[in-house]
């Protein structure tokens, strides 16, 4: 994926990749100062007030406008992050799914033959909508989620102690091994389904493409029943996916709910 999210030669694309990194950067700095500003609002209004007079009220309110300013500024950032990369995602897919046609176009007739055309055209349409949930994953969440943990790790360390580190460190660690193993065993029944998806769309798209032929032969039933087969094989993996998932989730809730009560 690298190559159409870093093309070569193409800087327009490679600032907006930079630009969004720059931005990122900014969002969790700002995100990580909010708690901070919040605890530092609770600490001061901790006060008599009659007692300090006007100069606490003056203090507090400036803090409030930096707290909702550093909320605005995080969020804000993100935002604006997330449009300037959704154009390079957009060209990434656009790049990907062009170079697939011309493959498949430069392919010989037997594999055309041997194929067929609702499977393909599926096939086709998950891949390109694949590519935008990686790239999503991988720079709107996974790597901003990597850097805000390490700063709240520093932060944590050098506030409270090495021990609350190493429980967040822990934590997330048990999380990924547990998150990527359960994925790895439940892959096998999205792959099911994406099998059935493709038989499904197979008899629906090639039986209407050839709808005089199924006339012809009053064969209206037999095309019902094989098209039901195939959504029963959907719904059999999509079961199991659901199930799976929400073993995954109950998993990554204890883990993170076990961590709070030793934290």
């Amino acid at each position: 994926m690298f190559k159409y999210v870093w093309p070569k030669g193409d800087w327009a694309t490679k600032s907006r990749v930079i630009a969004a990194v720059v931005l990122m950067l900014g969002s969790k700095l700002l995100n990580v100062q909010v708690p901070m500003i919040f605890k530092g609002i609770v600490d001061g209004l901790n006060l008599d007030l009659a007692a300090t007079g006007g100069t606490l009220s003056t203090v507090a309110t400036a803090m409030l406008i930096g707290y909702g300013a550093a909320r605005l500024g995080a969020a804000a950032l993100q935002e604006l992050r997330n449009a300037i990369f959704a154009n390079v995602q957009q060209s990434a897919i656009r790049n990907l799914a062009l170079n697939v046609y011309k493959h498949l176009l430069d392919l010989d007739i037997r594999f055309h033959l041997s194929r067929e055309t609702g499977g393909l055209t599926r096939a086709i349409d998950r891949g390109t909508k694949g590519i935008s949930f990686i790239l999503s994953s991988l720079v709107v969440h996974l790597f901003p989620t990597l850097l805000e943990i390490g700063m709240v790790s520093g932060i944590l360390a050098y506030k409270f102690g090495p021990q609350y580190a190493v429980v967040t460190v822990a934590t997330m660690a048990t999380y990924i091994v547990f998150t990527l193993a359960i994925t790895q065993w439940r892959t096998k029944f999205r792959r099911q389904m994406n099998v059935a998806d493709n038989q499904a769309a197979t008899v629906a798209v090639d039986s209407l493409i050839n709808y005089e032929s199924v006339k012809y032969f009053n064969a209206e039933e037999f095309q019902a029943k094989k098209y039901d087969r195939a959504l029963a094989n959907y719904q059999k993996a999509a079961l199991k996916t659901a199930d799976s998932l929400a073993l995954l989730n109950a998993g990554q809730n204890a883990i993170f709910s076990t961590s709070l009560a030793i934290m």
